[in-house]
C-alpha cells in the first residue's frame, strides 16, 4: 500500500511506527490494542485520496484517519514534500 502511494504521488514519505499501546472506548466498553502508527506525508489536496485508500484496506470498522496540519517547517523540506506529490 505505501509502495503505491509513493509510486503514485500521492505520499512523499511513509513512517511507521510499531509497539504503539492504545487504549479507547468502543460500543461502550473500555478496549486495549497493541496498533501500529502510519504517519504518511503529503498536501491537503490528496487527503481524500488516502482516506478512502485506508478505509478500504483497513481491518478496523472507524480507523483513526487525521489530518495535522503543518504550521510551521523548514522551507527546504516542505519543498520536497511539494514536489513529491
Amino acid at each position: 500500500m505505501v509502495d503505491s502511494l509513493l509510486n503514485g504521488q500521492i505520499i512523499a514519505c511513509a513512517q511507521i511506527v510499531t509497539g504503539v499501546e492504545s487504549f479507547y472506548r468502543w460500543r461502550g466498553q473500555i478496549e486495549q490494542a497493541n496498533e501500529v502508527l502510519l504517519i504518511l506525508k503529503t498536501t491537503q489536496i490528496h487527503f481524500k485520496a488516502i482516506e478512502t485508500r485506508l478505509k478500504a484496506l483497513h481491518s478496523y470498522e472507524t480507523p483513526e484517519i487525521l489530518a495535522v496540519p503543518i504550521v510551521d517547517g523548514a522551507n527546504d523540506y516542505l519543498k520536497w514534500i511539494d514536489e513529491q506529490v
